[in-house]
């Protein structure tokens, strides 16, 4: 399945520096995940009114999630498969193996040496993981 989706995001790389893609992992990707942990901080009481300290305990716990996250992003960290247990983890591992491959051994794909579109995709699913936790 995730060679037959292959050609529709490409295998170009995002190390040019004036590009589109280039701008959007370096740039943008990390302003939104800077506004959805700030947007977590400020609901902070509004998560302890509704659940308690569960609550309270969640948000840290996405916060935490998500500022690793911006860090693996910013410094170009290897994409890691998806470990949750949400159903379609499955198909996200495929395809970062099917990525894996046509390295050709020359690495681990990583957030800049990916198809951005890919990255950027992978990143709003995590996102999503980390505020599906319970």
């Amino acid at each position: 399945r995730a060679s037959s989706v292959g050609f529709l995001v490409g295998t170009r790389h995002l190390n040019k520096s004036i590009s589109f893609a280039y701008f959007t992992i370096k740039d943008r990707l990390p302003q939104i995940l800077t506004r959805v942990i700030d947007t977590l901080h400020r609901h902070k009481n509004e998560f302890f009114e509704e659940h308690g300290e569960k609550g309270v305990e969640a948000e840290k716990r996405a916060i935490s999630f998500l500022s690793k996250l911006r860090n693996e992003l910013q410094t170009d960290k290897p994409v890691t498969p998806l470990e949750d247990e949400l159903p379609d983890a499955g198909l996200w591992n495929q395809y970062l193996d099917y990525q894996r491959n046509l390295s050709n051994g020359n690495g681990e794909p990583s957030w800049f040496q990916s198809p951005w579109l890919y990255v950027e995709c992978y990143m709003y699913r995590r996102i999503h993981a980390a505020l599906a936790q319970k």
